[in-house]
């Protein structure tokens, strides 16, 4: 009989046990504000793709007519301008993430970067003096 009545107190003891171990008290609420979706981040939107774009092409036309710019290169830059413009048309379908649109401006950036970056002029036909 006394092991009987040992074996139920180890079992009641036992099944105790582990719901006194899971009861915890309410956690301490601290004040959290909650985000303004008017206030978005800091920066100033810029230009937008399609104005840097139109720029783009426009130096390479001017660079193009100027001779700074080679043929095969100005063709190239065109490309790459029109693979920007077609990434902004099929990035816009749904509209346009933080990240899809850092991502534009930065292709348009480099692309703008080597644009401009300078070019060893061409060697003159005329000789020396």
């Amino acid at each position: 009989m006394r092991s009987l009545r040992f074996a139920s107190m180890l079992i009641a003891f036992a099944i105790a046990a582990p719901a006194g171990a899971q009861i915890v008290g309410k956690p301490p609420r601290e004040y959290v504000p909650a985000p303004n979706p008017f206030a978005g981040d800091s920066r100033l939107p810029g230009p937008g793709v399609g104005r840097d774009l139109r720029d783009i092409r426009s130096d390479i036309g001017r660079g193009r007519k100027s001779g700074a710019i080679p043929r095969p290169e100005a063709r190239r830059l065109k490309w790459e301008a029109r693979h920007i413009g077609h990434l902004a048309d099929l990035y816009a379908r749904d509209g346009l993430s933080a990240s899809e649109r850092k991502e534009l401006e930065a292709r348009a950036g480099y692309l703008r970067g080597a644009v401009n970056r300078p070019r060893p002029q061409p060697a003159s036909s005329g000789g020396r003096r």
